[in-house]
């Protein structure tokens, strides 16, 4: 579930099918914290109003979303195929991705995966260099539509001992 949240260089799978070229995002170089908020209502919307709350239950006891700590360096912006790549590098997934926008303040496009069952729609903006925001949007087929939102903010030009 983590994969579905890697943020920084915009969550894609091993398999990018580009007709659009990738152009790095305008963001600092240096040490960036991920969030990410899911509708976790909106996910059960699909789902009989009487196993809502046991589901939520069991949702909130173990969904515990980590801030994503991540260090962007020259090499990394410059090669985003390859941060994309490695962000996928143990998913056992079978992905495509058709980039649909990619500018230094815009990244837009959907994967496709298990023979389209799921559909995940992706929209980055740079909103200030040190400030990048994501909406993802996920049908998984009968399973019903997620919205996840990840907000990835600079925090240093220094990365600490550790992060990647």
């Amino acid at each position: 579930m983590k994969k579905i949240y890697v943020f920084l260089l915009i969550i894609i799978a091993n398999q990018v099918k580009a007709d659009v070229e990738l152009v790095p995002l305008d963001m600092e170089l240096g040490y960036w914290e991920t969030t990410t908020q899911i509708d976790v209502e909106g996910m059960l919307a699909s789902i009989p109003e009487e196993q809502r709350a046991a589901i939520r239950g069991m949702m909130g006891s173990k969904m515990k979303i980590p801030v994503i700590k991540q260090c962007i360096t020259q090499d990394s912006l410059k090669d985003m195929e390859a941060q994309m790549r490695k962000s996928f590098k143990s998913a056992d997934n079978d992905c495509d991705l058709q980039v649909t926008k990619s500018t230094s303040q815009e990244f837009n496009g959907v994967l496709t995966c298990a023979g389209g069952a799921t559909k995940t729609t992706i929209s980055t903006k740079s909103i200030s260099s040190k400030r990048l925001e994501s909406q993802i949007n996920t049908d998984m087929g009968g399973l019903g539509q997620n919205n996840i939102k990840t907000i990835g903010e600079w925090k240093s030009a220094t990365c600490p001992d550790g992060v990647e």
